[in-house]
């Protein structure tokens, strides 16, 4: 065995070092520091975590959602022979906000199709209207004109508080109905955050709308003062009717027609005012505390004698009539018609008016024209009041005040 001498040592250690230095010039991939790679990895999670949260844009006006929840985790592998490497594992929790717009009609709380207005009279028209879609109705919302007649509406007009789906609520708008007679009707829809327009039906895409018609008033007339008016204050003018059935009385500064029994014919009692031809005649009526169905009251006109003449009449569920009277036969010009002009049920105060000039015979409700005739059975005669009953005992109602307009003074 040969021993290893101190000459030999050095030789062995220099070669050694030549073998160290082939190895680094071959490019091998140093051993990264596993303080520097731990580094690395957290810096990673930071830039996740502070990154900002993908959003997305909703289409409609909801209520938001919270934006998405980023989790992440880090996990580091540190290896004396590699660099460690850091996994981070992201989730993302993100909800696209979608919704639809729809419109169901529920009612016309106000101004019903067809409601009689006088010209450039103003008025609140209000829908009830249920949220039909899944978006969430709020004060980004508007009430907007489409088409027809806007009548002074004002458009757009905010939503005032939030609907949500399902839900119904009353939206109204201020409007003027037109300066001449005729039938009119304004298209009216809803419009979201995003500016668009959704209405009724399957496809959204109906509007609901307001219809009235404009109607010749007293007011036009321009009649002036009066040729006679009586406020009742006593009974000086009337013959106070008292048969089995009907009574006049005056009391309170009223005069007083009570029909006692219903199912019988109504009956009149005249004015002592002179015959007269040509004229428009205005009372103002007040029910009493029940008044129903055909229950009625009204004026007889142009009768000759206290048989006869024309009987115009409101009843006490919102219809009028007109038919004449020739002591034995019945003839309607008129039979029963509903009109949204006169106010049924009881405790309610109806104004009526009857214009008459030549077979010209003009028909009042409130103010409203709301029927023309012409006739020629009668010409000329006195005036009185009518009262029946149809369902009530006792069926009473006020007259507050009568007057006339003679045309042929």
């Amino acid at each position: 065995m040969k021993t290893l001498t101190l000459r030999t040592i050095p030789v062995i250690f220099l070669f050694a070092l030549l073998l160290v230095g082939c190895n680094f010039s071959a490019g091998a991939t140093p051993t990264q520091n596993i303080d520097v790679a731990y580094t690395q990895a957290a810096q990673t999670v930071v830039a996740l975590l502070t990154s900002p949260a993908p959003t997305s844009q909703p289409t409609t006006a909801v209520t938001p959602t919270p934006p998405p929840v980023i989790l992440a985790t880090a996990t580091p592998i540190a290896s004396p022979t590699s660099a460690p490497t850091a996994t981070p594992t992201t989730q993302l929790t993100a909800t696209a906000q979608s919704c639809t717009d729809m419109v169901e009609f529920v009612d016309d709380v106000t101004v019903p199709d067809n409601t009689e207005m006088l010209p450039g009279q103003e008025f609140i028209k209000t829908w009830r209207l249920q949220n039909a879609g899944t978006c969430t109705w709020t004060t980004q919302y508007s009430l907007v004109f489409i088409d027809g007649d806007q009548m002074n509406g004002i458009s757009p007009s905010p939503l005032v508080g939030s609907i949500t789906p399902g839900g119904t609520v009353d939206i109204s708008i201020g409007l003027k109905a037109p300066g001449t007679a005729g039938t009119y009707r304004g298209d009216w829809e809803l419009r979201n955050a995003n500016g668009v327009n959704f209405g009724l039906g399957t496809d959204a895409a109906d509007p609901f709308y307001v219809q009235i018609k404009v109607v010749e008033g007293a007011s036009e007339l321009n009649l002036g003062n009066p040729t006679w008016r009586d406020n009742l204050n006593n009974a000086d003018n009337w013959y106070l009717l008292n048969t089995a059935n009907t009574k006049f009385t005056e009391g309170d500064g009223r005069l007083v027609m009570t029909s006692k029994n219903p199912g019988v014919a109504e009956e009149w009692g005249l004015s002592n005012q002179p015959e007269m031809k040509d004229y428009y005649l205005q009372a103002t009526f007040i029910t009493g505390d029940t008044c129903s169905g055909y229950d009625k009251y009204g004026v007889l006109v142009r009768a000759p004698d206290t048989d006869k003449g024309y009987v115009y009449e409101f009843s006490c569920d919102g219809h009028y009539r007109l038919y004449t009277w020739d002591g034995q036969n019945y003839h309607a010009l008129q039979e029963w018609r509903s009109t949204s002009s006169v106010l049924p049920g009881p405790n309610q105060t109806n104004v009526m008016g009857i214009w008459l000039q030549g077979t010209t015979i003009k028909l009042y409700a409130n103010g409203h024209k709301i029927a023309e005739f012409t006739d020629s059975t009668f010409d000329e005669g006195q005036f009185g009041l009518v009262i029946g009953s149809v369902e009530t005992n006792d069926f009473t109602v006020y007259v507050d005040e009568i007057a006339y307009w003679k045309f042929d003074q």
